[in-house]
């Protein structure tokens, strides 16, 4: 016949086997969140920063007096891929050439992005011959177009390194 103390043990380790199990939850749940979220979390900007940190190179010497070591805009290279970072399609890449590229849903656009926040003709990446850069512009979708957490209404200058969301996918020019 059980004992009380069998009684004691059971009940006991069945609570603890229960926050066991609630802990497990919201561990994944939190992971979930982080991972699916498009704000980054305190913890996952802190990784991000210390990645670029390592990964950046010793700082070369100090320039000579008078010269500066920034390049003009003349001097600054010109992007030749345009990179999916997040998403789907995350490590593809298409070069930059003369067309213009476009992004949807649609099978005849240039990068065809199957996710249902995303119009089937949402958006157009085209050099601008006037100026010589890179230009985004979002074509009227439902769900816009972000370029570095902006929600973009007008052509805009799109710089190298800067992250274009569109739906679930986000890119940038390298």
């Amino acid at each position: 016949m059980p004992t009380e103390l069998t009684f004691a043990i059971l009940k006991y380790g069945y609570l603890i086997l229960l926050w066991v199990f609630l802990w497990l939850v919201v561990r994944s749940l939190r992971r979930d969140i982080e991972t699916f979220s498009p704000h980054k979390s305190l913890s996952r900007r802190r990784r991000d920063r210390k990645a670029r940190k390592a990964s950046k190179s010793p700082t070369p010497a100090a320039p000579s007096a008078g010269r500066s070591s920034a390049p003009t805009p003349r001097q600054s290279v010109q992007p030749t891929l345009l990179v999916v970072i997040d998403g789907p399609l995350a490590g593809s890449s298409v070069p930059l050439g003369n067309a213009p590229i476009t992004l949807g849903r649609a099978a005849s656009n240039t990068v065809v992005l199957d996710d249902e926040f995303v119009s089937s003709h949402h958006a157009r990446v085209y050099l601008d011959p006037t100026a010589g850069s890179w230009v985004i512009e979002d074509l009227g979708s439902t769900n816009g177009t972000v370029v570095n957490q902006r929600r973009i209404s007008a052509p805009t200058v799109l710089p190298a390194r800067v992250p274009v969301r569109i739906g679930a996918t986000t890119f940038e020019l390298r």
